[in-house]
């Protein structure tokens, strides 16, 4: 799958794109998994966690090494809420809520959406990646 974030404002006719190629944890084991002990992960990459009904989703960096950026996305495929997570130690970890019902979650790498300016409320597109 690929998450690509129009980016640049409304009064601008130049129209900017993001792409992150994700892996999709489509069963309930790959998202209980997700991120977890993974030591690395590149720029350009991530992580989509659809939701076959949109809900209050609920995530935390239990065993997740690498610092991210939760993305929580409407049925609208608008973002209705960024968290970024550091890498926690411990016993308690913290819990990253979506603030609203989300259908989709993407998690990529923790700033990348401070660099790259993705911010609440802005429109996304998913689409399977072409193979070739």
């Amino acid at each position: 799958m690929i998450f690509i974030v129009p980016m640049g404002d409304n009064r601008s006719d130049e129209k900017r794109h993001v792409t992150v190629i994700c892996e999709v944890a489509k069963r309930f084991r790959a998202k209980m998994k997700g991120m977890m002990n993974r030591i690395s992960l590149p720029e350009d990459r991530g992580m989509l966690f659809p939701f076959l009904i949109p809900g209050h989703r609920f995530f935390w960096m239990k065993n997740v090494i690498i610092p991210l950026d939760i993305i929580f996305i409407n049925r609208k495929l608008e973002i209705i809420y960024i968290h970024e997570a550091p890498v926690e130690h411990g016993f308690f970890h913290k819990i990253y809520w979506s603030h609203g019902f989300c259908k989709y979650v993407v998690e990529t790498n923790m700033g990348f959406c401070r660099k790259n300016n993705i911010k609440k409320k802005d429109k996304i597109k998913i689409k399977k990646r072409e193979e070739g």
